[in-house]
């Protein structure tokens, strides 16, 4: 963590944190919809941890790229954009292929992975980019 400043630090324990309360508030909603519903929405309930995980790794990532907290000062962040955007592209069609379906009896699948770790990946670039955008646009409302 030496390649960055004392906001990026910062910003980066900050969405680790609500990162981790995310993970915690979910399973105890999941445990109670499994304990007074008996409902059960994945194939495992390992399955359903690793969504939880999944989708608060992905808050905190894209979080620390909209902040200016996940590059640092040195990395050509642009070009790393770009390359998770085709990443994440890759990681959508391999997710549609009909010979591995994403639900099951109305159970999602293992599947399912290849799907939201596509979402995350092409998240990136469209935080990066946006937050390039608004930076943009409040420059030029600071010029005028």
């Amino acid at each position: 963590m030496d390649n960055f400043d004392e906001y990026q630090k910062l910003m980066r324990y900050k969405y680790g944190y609500h990162s981790f309360f995310i993970i915690v508030a979910l399973s105890i909603i999941n445990f109670n919809l499994e304990l007074f519903y008996d409902i059960q929405w994945a194939e495992t309930k390992s399955l359903e941890f690793m969504l939880f995980i999944f989708l608060a790794a992905g808050y905190s990532i894209v979080m620390n790229v909209y902040k200016g907290a996940y590059f640092t000062k040195k990395q050509n962040s642009n070009m790393y954009a770009v390359i998770f955007l085709f990443i994440g592209i890759a990681n959508f069609y391999l997710s549609i292929s009909p010979y591995s379906p994403l639900i099951i009896d109305g159970l999602l699948t293992s599947n399912i992975i290849k799907l939201v770790n596509g979402l995350i990946w092409t998240s990136l670039p469209v935080a990066y980019f946006t937050r390039q955008l608004v930076d943009k646009k409040r420059n030029e409302n600071d010029s005028d």
